[in-house]
């Protein structure tokens, strides 16, 4: 089966206004502009890159607050909801036989109350959290040497552009979501092997990607071959 490897904030957890709350309330402490939703709307559509080029705040800065940011979003924790059928989904894909995972910039603290408030807990195999603002790619390797995966075994999923770049880096099958803090046009200039805009999107994706999979290890093994990471995988709109 597929194993799939979730992000939190913005994929799973609807925390984007929330954040941005925190990060207003900071603003004056770091130096950079409160977040207006104008100013939100053209965040969204940049890429990482571009966001830190744009945030005012120094580099050596940005990890510092990224931990206050979660410090602070843990107590928040209670009040921020699961995206609208991303429950019944995950719990389709469970069933479906995936293994499922969590690599999160958000800490782990603040991420397994949540999946127990919600009923989440038994989907998930492994909770990797406090992952830098650039560490997802070397997150990715870690997790692929710990658990002996190849690329090929794994669809990665996120709302980030930097989600994007981090699978993209690992030669990992990418799904990007539209519901969380990237746009979609950001999402889209990424590249992804998948562009998700609903959960029901989601599930399909998966579908087809593990088709992909048994298609190609049954490829590789009529010609006593290791079956190659497909180029393209196509659109659920294709």
């Amino acid at each position: 089966m597929t194993v799939l490897i979730f992000d939190f904030d913005g994929t799973i957890a609807d925390t984007l206004e929330t954040i941005v709350t925190i990060t207003n309330r900071l603003a004056g402490h770091y130096g950079y502009p409160q977040t207006t939703p104008e100013r939100l709307k053209y965040l969204r559509a940049l890429s990482t890159a571009e966001l830190l080029a744009q945030s005012n705040v120094p580099l050596f800065q940005v990890p510092f607050l990224m931990r206050r940011v979660r410090r602070e979003l843990n107590q928040d924790i209670d009040s921020i909801h699961i995206f609208q059928h991303l429950s019944d989904v995950l719990r389709a894909l469970q069933g479906d036989g995936h293994t499922i995972m969590i690599a999160s910039s958000n800490a782990p603290s603040t991420i397994r109350p949540f999946l127990e408030r919600h009923g989440l807990s038994q989907v998930f195999n492994q909770v990797y959290g406090n992952i830098g603002l650039l560490g997802k790619a070397r997150s990715l390797r870690r997790i692929m040497r710990r658990h002996r995966l190849t690329s090929e075994e794994i669809l990665y999923v996120g709302d980030e552009t930097r989600d994007i770049e981090a699978a993209h880096c690992q030669g990992v099958a990418v799904a990007a979501v539209s519901w969380g803090f990237s746009d979609r046009t950001a999402l889209e200039a990424q590249g992804p092997t998948f562009l998700i805009d609903t959960p029901e999107d989601l599930y399909r994706a998966v579908g087809e990607f593990h088709r992909s999979q048994r298609r190609l290890f049954f490829m590789g093994s009529k010609r006593g071959e290791r079956a190659e990471t497909p180029s393209y995988v196509p659109h659920v709109a294709d």
